[in-house]
């Protein structure tokens, strides 16, 4: 019997291949319910999704070029979380 997985990203929820797909886990400490630890969510994020909210995808050769791509995509990552929750459904509101 064969099986046919179908990979999807979690903001634009379009089919992609499993290696296309980057996961970015939200995690919480502290949050109990019931006595049982929260594992946090993860997000699947496609690359077209990740360009759209800023993030370099394509890493340049040059090591300096790379050093920067990093600290642009942690900054992004940072400022853009709250982003990819509404995107979900899952963030909070007062």
């Amino acid at each position: 019997m064969s099986e046919t997985m179908v990979y999807t990203c979690d903001i634009c929820k379009k089919s992609k291949s499993k290696d296309d797909l980057a996961r970015i886990t939200v995690k919480a400490d502290g949050i109990r319910m019931k006595n049982v630890g929260y594992s946090g969510i993860k997000i699947d994020i496609c690359p077209e999704c990740l360009k759209r909210k800023g993030f370099v995808v394509d890493f340049p050769e040059n090591k300096e070029e790379q050093e920067q791509a990093t600290l642009k995509n942690k900054a992004t990552l940072e400022d853009k979380i709250y982003d990819f929750l509404v995107d979900m459904g899952v963030a909070f509101t007062e």
